[in-house]
């Protein structure tokens, strides 16, 4: 007789076991359960779960309180009914030890239990089959929230008044798509060849707009075209047309004074040999200034405001760092856009096998998705020259290298103290022959 109540209750503490792992794996299906995964607006066609699980998407408060009672009230029994099922065992077997050992038994054996029956294994399962498992559940989830309902919305008036005190807003609606759920649908639409793999980058492209300052963006002072304010028309009129640019600063003394702007559609009214004695700066327009940390978001709302095409980027000291154009912002969503004044020039260039030649600003990431390399970034430098800069200590001049693991680096051109050209080598022995034994041998 003894034995066959032990057996009940063995019986009944798998049975709770059960129904917490149950809950354990409904909360957090539910939980990661979002729009995307039972489409947008009701259809008459839609199964009664489906409508439930639109229902939950609303206003989740009553369902997620009837889980969260449901799982408390189980873990109650739970462990109950493991300190009644042991206090007989260790009477049928006559063992003897003191309360506190026997409590501390009692605790480890379950927890280990709970943490792998109740806890690990339904929510790994629940977060793989999100969708399967929540239509599964709804329904006597729902049941069960009627019959407790006067229950459940007492708990949630008493749950609103405690976080009332703390001045704490209970949300209706708490399951919003983020951006990670819009990425992983991306995703998963390009693998089915749904979106195409230039969508699905322009998408990357938008969330990545606004968290990306100009500063990362900037054409560098030492690459921007500008015109001294005392030069004239005339002086400047065959280098603004060599140049091909629509907007070009205009500088007082050195760079890092820019006065200006001057636009090309405005020197269309004069003529360069009536008007050759006009000086830039009665030519130019104001210049829009704007910090290195501003979010290119920010800057493409105020280029809609000012209804400006060009920003100058100034540092803490109000140097010049360098500009940002509103197509700069475009390109960062679509990608590169050339004009008939841009010349096709390939930052990477291969030379021959494993050796190739690369321009000096060419970001790292860049040559190390194309190349299939590993060569480090900094918060100090983002191009392949700033990081040879880097690397040597010193003003680089031409034929100084840099040898890592994997590859070799050669200053093939300096400008004014600006790398120019870099030749890279990949290499299969840790960068332990130069660059200069590798071209004989090629």
């Amino acid at each position: 007789m003894e034995g066959q109540r032990i057996w009940i209750k063995v019986i009944l503490l798998v049975a709770v076991l059960f129904l917490s792992a149950f809950f354990s794996a409904a909360v957090t299906a539910l939980s990661s359960l979002r729009r995307i995964h039972v489409g947008g607006e009701n259809n008459k066609k839609d199964s009664k779960e489906e409508q439930l699980l639109r229902l939950w998407l609303k206003n989740p408060n009553e369902l997620l309180t009837t889980l969260l009672f449901g799982k408390t009230v189980a873990y109650i029994f739970l462990i109950g009914m493991s300190i009644l099922l042991f206090k007989d065992y260790y009477k049928i077997f006559e063992l003897s030890v003191g309360f506190a050992a026997y409590d501390i038994i009692v605790f480890v054996i379950m927890s280990i239990f709970v943490l792998i029956f109740v806890e690990m294994i339904p929510i790994i399962y629940a977060k793989s089959n999100v969708y399967k498992i929540s239509k599964a559940i709804i329904v006597p989830l729902d049941t069960a929230r009627i019959i407790l309902r006067p229950f459940i919305l007492i708990f949630i008036q008493i749950s609103k008044f405690i976080l009332g005190l703390f001045k704490v807003k209970l949300e209706e609606r708490i399951f919003e798509m983020t951006e990670e759920d819009i990425k992983t649908f991306v995703k998963a639409g390009t693998e089915e060849g749904i979106i195409e793999e230039e969508e699905e980058e322009m998408i990357h492209s938008i969330f990545e707009f606004s968290d990306t300052t100009v500063k990362e963006i900037l054409t560098p002072r030492t690459s921007v075209f500008a015109l001294d304010s005392e030069k004239t028309l005339g002086e400047v009129w065959d280098e603004i047309v060599e140049q091909g640019f629509s907007r070009i600063p205009v500088y007082n003394e050195n760079i890092d004074k820019i006065e200006g702007i001057v636009h090309i559609k405005d020197l269309l009214k004069y003529n360069k040999e009536q008007n050759s004695s006009l000086k830039m700066k009665e030519l130019m327009k104001e210049a829009y200034y704007v910090p290195a940390t501003k979010t290119l978001t920010e800057l493409l709302e105020e280029f809609k405001r000012k209804q400006s095409h060009m920003a100058i980027i100034i540092d803490e000291y109000g140097g010049t760092l360098g500009i940002v154009t509103i197509e700069d912002l475009l390109e960062e969503i679509v990608g590169e856009i050339r004009d008939e004044f841009d010349q096709e020039e390939e930052s990477i260039q291969q030379i021959r096998e494993k050796i190739y030649d690369i321009k000096g600003d060419t970001l790292i990431e860049e040559i190390n998705d194309e190349l299939e390399i590993n060569m480090p970034v900094s918060e100090e430098y983002d191009t392949v020259a700033g990081y040879v800069q880097d690397e040597l200590g010193k003003v680089a001049e031409t034929g100084n290298q840099v040898k890592a693991d994997g590859y070799i680096l050669k200053v093939m051109e300096v400008d004014n103290k600006r790398i120019e050209k870099i030749r890279i080598i990949i290499t299969e022995n840790s960068g332990e022959e130069s660059v200069n034994d590798r071209e004989d041998k090629a």
